[in-house]
């Protein structure tokens, strides 16, 4: 046994990653699913305390006659009645945290700071993993943030969007999806960082930020957002988010398993996926506060078969790509 796991050292390492991120991931879902709903009402009623605390201050009631329009203004940004309140200034919040993160990453990739390092270790290690049963397994999972299956969801999702007479969600699809592409594609011709020189796959962009971390966060994460909006169990909920993190999580380590991209070449993109993600659920939930999409639809036999059929025809769409396409690039 020891020789074999010393024969396949990465394999094995890579297996225990994956297998204690699933487990991770159960653990959380199980916990959340627990105890999530209790926890909220736990942080709204902490929340409500502190504001009635904060509220007799004198400090408090000083800024709020001396300053009236200001304090107007503030107490708007935290009511939970509605949109413009709370979880608005919690999503701008998200994004400047998620502008700041990647500003910094880019900052350490140009620098080459300590995350270099780590990415010319990563890729050495990946270089001597070439088992074809894992090689074929993440061309195949990579295949998701082609260009092809990525143009092939959206125009799903408008036929889904078109029966159920919704069509303003995808404004919000688009804004994430080509909005994200462009902005990655404007990174890569700034920063001009160049690929791992052991690709398996034969690419010919530069490397940082990687679009298909990018497209897992921005077009995956809007698609777990719309079922999460669209559901009305929180079970199922939780599980729709969990399930679409862990694939974001296998999109995003293809790039790094077939040597397609350094480590925080994929990081750099889950910061943008995220960044337009916050980007496009703002607008759109703007656009649901004045009343352009409703979600509490009544469901049919129609849209249930039109979104199976659409998941088995990106599935096949997968594979097919992955066997035409894919295989036949690699060096």
């Amino acid at each position: 046994m020891i020789p074999l796991i010393q024969a396949n050292q990465q394999l094995f390492i890579l297996s225990i990653l994956v297998f204690s991120l699933v487990i991770l991931l159960w653990v959380l879902q199980y916990w959340i699913i627990q105890h999530g709903k209790q926890l909220f009402d736990s942080v709204v009623q902490y929340g409500g305390t502190f504001k009635q605390q904060v509220g007799k201050s004198n400090l408090f009631i000083r800024i709020k006659y001396k300053y009236p329009r200001f304090f107007g203004f503030l107490s708007k940004r935290f009511q939970l009645q509605h949109f413009y309140g709370l979880p608005l200034t919690l999503l701008f919040l998200a994004m400047g945290y998620i502008l700041a993160l990647f500003t910094g990453l880019v900052e350490d990739v140009v620098t080459s700071d300590s995350i270099v390092t780590m990415d010319y270790f990563v890729s050495q290690q990946m270089n001597m993993l070439h088992q074809p049963s894992v090689v074929d397994f993440f061309i195949f999972i990579t295949s998701f943030g082609s260009t092809a299956i990525s143009c092939l969801i959206v125009i799903l999702v408008g036929v889904i969007c078109w029966i159920i007479r919704q069509p303003y969600i995808l404004i919000g699809l688009l804004v994430s999806t080509i909005g994200s592409s462009i902005f990655t594609f404007l990174s890569k011709l700034l920063f001009h960082r160049v690929r791992p020189a052991d690709a398996l796959l034969l690419e010919q962009s530069y490397s940082f930020p990687s679009g298909h971390a990018t497209i897992a966060i921005a077009l995956y994460g809007f698609l777990a957002y719309l079922a999460i909006r669209f559901s009305p169990n929180f079970i199922r909920q939780v599980r729709i988010f969990f399930t679409m993190f862990l694939f974001a999580v296998l999109l995003g380590l293809s790039r790094i398993v077939l040597n397609e991209h350094y480590l925080s070449d994929v990081l750099g993109g889950f910061l943008v996926g995220t960044l337009w993600l916050i980007v496009s659920i703002s607008l759109t939930e703007w656009l649901s506060a004045r009343g352009k999409i409703i979600w509490q639809i009544p469901g049919s036999a129609m849209q249930t078969y039109t979104v199976s059929l659409s998941i088995i025809l990106v599935l096949l769409a997968a594979l097919i790509y992955a066997e035409v396409y894919q295989f036949p690039l690699l060096a």
